[in-house]
C-alpha cells in the first residue's frame, strides 16, 4: 500500500493506492460510521459492487445505479441523487462513496457539496483519468447543455481510494483517455518523463502523477493562480468536447487541445523547429490521433464560455519548455489569429 496526504483549507485527506479493495473497510472506518451511498455506473457495478459491499458491510449501505457516459453528469441526475438522499433520511453524519470515473466523481462530490451543505465524499476512481486527475483536489461539477462543468464547487473529499486492479477492466478507450492526462503532467513537471509514459509500471505512473497534482492543489486550492496550469489543453480540448457530443474520450481531447497548444505556443514564443519537434515527440510518445474537424469559428464559440474565459480575452496556458509552462490571457482575437 502506497499513501499520499493533501491537505486542503477544510481537512487534509489521504489517498490510498492498493493492489484491491482490502483495505477499504480499514481507511472509510476512521472516517466516520453514518449511512453509506454507494453510486456506480452500469459498467462499474457488475464489476465492483460485490468487493466493495464485502469490504463496507458494518455499514448500512445504499446503492444508486446511473448510466455510463459524459451524459450522466448532468443537473437532473443532481437533482435526482439529492432527493435520494433526503427520502432516506441522509444526515450531515452520513456519507456519499462515488465507485467510477470522472463522471460518477465530479457528480457525487458536487451532491456532496451541497446536501446539508457538505457531507462526507469519498471516492473510488476505477479508471486511469479519475486516478491521476479528476478523483483529487476538490473540483466537482456537472454539465450544462452550453458547456462542460459550468455548475460545480470546491469540495475536498474524505478520502480517495484507489485499487490498481480496477484498471485492468478498462477498455482501449478509457485507457487512451487517461494517457491524455498523463502527459499532460510529462509537460508540467520533469518528475514524469517521456520514458515513464512510454513504458512505465501503471502504479509508479499514478504515484508520480499524483504527488504532481498535489503540489499544484496544496498551493493553490481554489485555482486562482498556478494550479490553472493544470488546464493545458484544456480549452480547446473542452470545445472539442463540446462539440462532439462528447463521441471523444476526455483525455483524447486533452491531447488534441496540447497539440494545438504547441502550435500556438510555438508561434506566440517564436520557438524554433527544433523545440516544437521536441514538444510534439512528447505528445506523440502514445500515438493520439490528433486531428480536429472543427473549424476556428465552432472551437471559438465554445471557448467564448469557458469558465476561463472573460472580457473578451481567455486565460491560455501556453508552453514555454518542458516544466516551463505560462498562463497568458489573450485576447479571443489574438487567439483567433495564433489558430
Amino acid at each position: 500500500m502506497k499513501v499520499l496526504s493533501v491537505k486542503a483549507s477544510k481537512r487534509e485527506y489521504e489517498i490510498v493506492l492498493e493492489k484491491d479493495f482490502s483495505r477499504l473497510s480499514e481507511k472509510v472506518e476512521k472516517l466516520f460510521h453514518g449511512k453509506l451511498l454507494i453510486v456506480y455506473d452500469q459498467n462499474t457495478h457488475p464489476l465492483f459492487s460485490s468487493d466493495v459491499k464485502r469490504q463496507l458491510a458494518n455499514y448500512e449501505l445504499l446503492e444508486v445505479i446511473l448510466p455510463a457516459g459524459e451524459d450522466t453528469k448532468n443537473i437532473e441526475n443532481y437533482v435526482r441523487l439529492l432527493s435520494f438522499l433526503a427520502e432516506n433520511n441522509f444526515t450531515r453524519g452520513d456519507g456519499v462513496l462515488a465507485v467510477g470515473g470522472g463522471v460518477i466523481g465530479d457528480l457525487c462530490g458536487f451532491v456532496a457539496s451541497t446536501y446539508m451543505r457538505g457531507i462526507t465524499y469519498l471516492a473510488c476512481p476505477t479508471t486511469l483519468l479519475s486516478c491521476v486527475d479528476s478523483s483529487i483536489g476538490g473540483k466537482t461539477a456537472v454539465n450544462l447543455a452550453e458547456g462542460k462543468n459550468l455548475v460545480g464547487a470546491f469540495y475536498a473529499p474524505s478520502l480517495v481510494y484507489i485499487a490498481t486492479s480496477s484498471l485492468e477492466s478498462l477498455s482501449q478507450r478509457e485507457i487512451e483517455c487517461g494517457l491524455g492526462e498523463v502527459v499532460k503532467y510529462a509537460f508540467l513537471d520533469k518528475g514524469v518523463t517521456l520514458e515513464d509514459v512510454k513504458n512505465g509500471e501503471v502504479e509508479d505512473l499514478i504515484l508520480k502523477c499524483l504527488e504532481v497534482k498535489k503540489k499544484y492543489v496544496e498551493n493553490d486550492e481554489f485555482d486562482r493562480g498556478e494550479r490553472a496550469k493544470l488546464n493545458l489543453g484544456h480549452t480547446i480540448g473542452h470545445a472539442v468536447e463540446s462539440l462532439s457530443g462528447y463521441a471523444f474520450s476526455h483525455g483524447l481531447c486533452v491531447a488534441k487541445g496540447i497539440d494545438k497548444i504547441i502550435d500556438i505556443s510555438c508561434k506566440f514564443y517564436g520557438h524554433s523547429e527544433e523545440k516544437k519537434k521536441e514538444l510534439k515527440a512528447l505528445l506523440n510518445c502514445k500515438d493520439f490521433d490528433l486531428s480536429i474537424d472543427f473549424s476556428k469559428q465552432e472551437l471559438l464559440s465554445k471557448i467564448k464560455i469557458d469558465k476561463k474565459a472573460e472580457s473578451g480575452a481567455v486565460s491560455l496556458i501556453l508552453i514555454k519548455d518542458i516544466a516551463n509552462i505560462e498562463v497568458v490571457k489573450m485576447p479571443l482575437e489574438k487567439l483567433m489569429e495564433l489558430m
